[in-house]
């Protein structure tokens, strides 16, 4: 038996560690279902990686990407889903992976690489570090991203359900550039963050201390995006909205392309709303945008 924990299975949120600088959260029972969608988040990608692990794509169910701050040294991926533990054990030992313990748990090593069970639906999948930071985690919840401060008060400010693909992303020291090396995993998420220049814009005035963002996708080749920031301090909060409803009454002259013409019609469109510190924006953006040879 891999590493179960007793009793029923808890949130893969709660087993993400504390020290977490990049989240992405997939609904990949749906993600799977739409190629777009599954395009924007380099889907094939996981695919790929969920083979090299042996594990069938069409049972998972929920995927949790975590990374610290260095994106290397403490990550990892928590899937929830219908597995086949057997057979998947069975494969990793035929494939080189070395049975091991580690911190009470069975573990399977393959030089860097580690898997573990934790309960009898979730499977996490990263670095040694992770592992025991996943561990931590699941025995405390003071070890958990869901004790964080800022992480409260950007889940409360998004909506979380229904949406296939949500991120969030925590910056130790008020600036986005600093956690550049982590968005591996969330690289899709700043690439949005960017539409209309808002990702610009936090980063000259260097006050987001971190943000959240969902993304959707309509029956009307639109993708529902939502982003929620959460200011350095309330003063900036104030700046801030300022400025992006500034933004809001940029010319259309000013589009240098069919594709800048769309992302500007989206900001246009875009709603703000400010509490205290937090920042929230609601948009939708048009397919061209995301995919330009569609423009």
């Amino acid at each position: 038996m891999i590493g179960a924990c007793s009793g029923g299975e808890i949130s893969l949120m709660r087993l993400v560690p504390l020290e977490s600088c990049a989240v992405m959260i997939l609904d990949w029972s749906s993600l799977r279902h739409d190629p777009d969608l599954k395009r924007v988040i380099k889907g094939d990608a996981f695919e790929t990686l969920l083979g090299r692990l042996g594990i069938n794509g069409d049972s998972v169910d929920t995927v949790v990407v975590f990374s610290s701050i260095d994106g290397h040294t403490t990550s990892g991926l928590l899937l929830r889903g219908s597995f086949n533990r057997k057979k998947i054990i069975a494969d990793l030992k035929q494939s080189d992976w070395n049975e091991n313990s580690l911190q009470d748990h069975t573990v399977y090593l393959n030089g860097a690489d580690c898997i573990a069970a934790l309960g009898r639906n979730t499977l996490f999948a990263g670095t040694h570090d992770g592992a025991l930071a996943v561990f931590r985690a699941e025995k405390s919840v003071r070890e958990s991203i869901v004790a964080s401060p800022a992480f409260k008060k950007i889940n409360d400010g998004i909506s979380t359900n229904g949406k296939p693909v949500r991120a969030l992303l925590l910056i130790p020291q008020g600036t986005l550039d600093m956690a550049d090396a982590a968005l591996t995993a969330t690289s899709v998420a700043l690439s949005l963050f960017q539409l209309g220049g808002i990702g610009q814009l936090l980063k000259a005035v260097n006050v987001a201390s971190g943000f959240a963002f969902s993304l959707d996708h309509n029956s009307y080749d639109e993708y529902p995006v939502e982003l929620c920031v959460l200011m350095r301090d309330e003063e900036a909060a104030v700046f801030v909205n300022g400025s992006l409803n500034a933004m809001k009454t940029i010319s259309e002259l000013a589009a240098a392309d069919k594709r800048d013409l769309e992302s500007l019609r989206a900001l246009q469109k875009m709603k703000v709303d400010r509490r205290g510190e937090v920042l929230r924006l609601k948009m939708e953006i048009p397919a061209t945008a995301l995919f330009p040879e569609r423009s």
